[in-house]
């Protein structure tokens, strides 16, 4: 039950984040409603997090074959999205503008990573992902190869071609 209520709210703020515009009224009644839903999402993560570290311990246990909250780099992934999420709403609490901190601009930005957290839900999505993160060192070596080919091919069709094609003067 718990897991399926963190999904929806996953799910909800995807959308909420689908709807928030950078060329929106900042002043505006939609960018109002959706910064309090923004911030009653940050808080329902931060509960969420937090259960889940009470739940599993924080680094260790003494569960068994419970890993803890911190040694599972997918709970890594959802406190980190949590953390940059407090942090902006600290920083926009104290009355920091965000744009005055040109280096900080990215925690906003970094709410795009909560749709990464159904990936730590979903056993085949995560089977998935690990599987394409084994693959990287391989598809470097295909890359690479491509590329050769793709220069080899390239050198060859300058010297066949060149000056033989002839360009058009447009009217206009």
């Amino acid at each position: 039950m718990f897991e399926n209520i963190v999904l929806v709210l996953i799910c909800s703020s995807s959308i909420t984040l689908g709807i928030d515009n950078p060329l929106n009224d900042p002043e505006g009644q939609l960018q109002g409603i959706l910064s309090i839903i923004d911030l009653i999402f940050t808080f329902l993560f931060s509960v969420e997090a937090l259960i889940k570290i009470i739940a599993k311990g924080l680094m260790w246990n003494n569960l068994g074959p419970i890993t803890p909250y911190l040694r599972s780099y997918w709970n890594l992934i959802d406190a980190f999205v949590v953390l940059a999420a407090l942090i902006d709403l600290t920083l926009a609490w104290m009355g920091l503008n965000m744009s005055s901190l040109q280096a900080l601009k990215a925690l906003r930005a970094l709410r795009a990573l909560r749709p990464l957290r159904m990936i730590s839900r979903n056993e085949g999505m995560r089977l998935v992902v690990n599987a394409l993160l084994a693959s990287l060192p391989s598809m470097t070596n295909v890359l690479l190869v491509c590329s050769l080919f793709i220069l080899i091919f390239s050198i060859m069709g300058v010297n066949f071609f060149k000056g033989s094609f002839h360009h058009c003067v447009s009217p206009w």
